[in-house]
């Protein structure tokens, strides 16, 4: 069952918090990243909305995949036939058949009757024809934080593989609906509407992973600072979280791994999206924050360095399992 926060429990608790901030440490401000390799991964950032500063997406593969899933999920969630979106959208029924299976890859002036004959919003169908015009004119697509995270979270859906490292919060994927109003609203305040909508886009996300039948591989490694700063928070949700990290990691094919030791800033977060054996995912994909932006990087060089990064961090961790925090208090001193 999913744990469902009152409105009025949700104002208790951030009293609460807000008390304990007056007399206790502040969690981590994570704007100290270096732009070239650095970033967190989608702890929070999923439920953050335009900005001004841009994120780069890759300018071939990426972006056809992105446009190309947006219209098969988008046409089977409206229940529509590819006949009946072709025939809206003026175009032949082969032709639309070809953009959802990968053959060919629609051009910018026809994404916008496309996004609508799917059900996408204007707004997806702006990010549409963004990553359209990257592919046409051959330079990387400047993006928002929003357009990624709609990369990201069909990633999650069609990816056979996938690793996601934060050092100091609970990937988004992983976490109660108390720990996203509770940690992750403290790691960056907002209003009551634009934290729900983070929630809803967070559990949408989460309820499509569980429902995958194709057994995707999933590694997830939390810095055990975000651990004790939630036992610092409320021990109740400590214990709540961490039951609901090993009832994760008993599913088949998720890791669950815990970093004891210091990271450096630039190696705090990143996420590593792979193929696998899934003839429906995209080119491999590394993603990674800052404050004000972040990156899709599709570069296999680049991506070979984040591999790499990825096997040392979970080679040194411990299994989710087998991990003992009872010695934190000694360990804080």
């Amino acid at each position: 069952m999913r744990n469902v926060v009152s409105q009025a429990e949700r104002g208790n608790r951030g009293m609460e918090i807000s008390a304990l901030i007056l007399r206790g440490p502040f969690l981590p401000q994570r704007f100290s990243h270096l732009r070239i390799c650095c970033g967190l991964c989608d702890s929070d950032s999923s439920q953050r909305g335009p900005t001004d500063s841009g994120a780069g997406m890759g300018k071939t593969e990426s972006g056809i995949w992105f446009n190309r899933m947006m219209l098969k999920t988008g046409r089977l969630a409206t229940g529509k036939t590819q006949r009946q979106v072709a025939e809206e959208a003026l175009l032949s029924k082969d032709t639309y058949r070809d953009y959802e299976a990968g053959r060919t890859s629609p051009p910018a002036k026809n994404i916008k009757a496309l996004a609508k004959a799917c059900g996408h919003s204007e707004e997806k169908a702006e990010y549409m024809v963004k990553a359209a015009l990257g592919r046409e004119g051959g330079q990387a697509l400047e993006a928002e934080m929003r357009f990624n995270a709609l990369y990201i979270s069909l990633a999650e859906r069609f990816y056979g593989f996938f690793f996601k490292f934060d050092a100091l919060l609970v990937p988004g994927l992983l976490q109660l609906q108390e720990y996203h109003y509770t940690v992750a609203r403290l790691a960056e305040p907002g209003t009551d509407e634009w934290v729900d909508r983070g929630w809803e886009f967070k559990d949408e996300r989460q309820q499509a992973v569980e429902a995958r039948t194709d057994r995707p591989t999933l590694q997830f490694l939390i810095g055990e600072t975000a651990l004790l700063q939630l036992r610092m928070i409320s021990d109740e949700l400590y214990q709540d979280q961490m039951q609901h990290l090993k009832r994760w990691a008993r599913k088949p094919g998720v890791f669950i791994r815990v970093s004891r030791g210091p990271v450096p800033a630039h190696q705090s977060g990143f996420s590593l999206y792979l193929p696998a054996e899934s003839h429906l995912a995209g080119p491999p994909i590394a993603y990674t924050e800052i404050a004000d932006s972040s990156w899709l990087i599709d570069d296999p060089t680049r991506i070979a360095g984040y591999d790499e990064l990825r096997k040392m961090l979970w080679k040194k961790a411990i299994r989710i399992e087998v991990y003992n925090d009872d010695d934190w208090r000694y360990r804080l001193a």
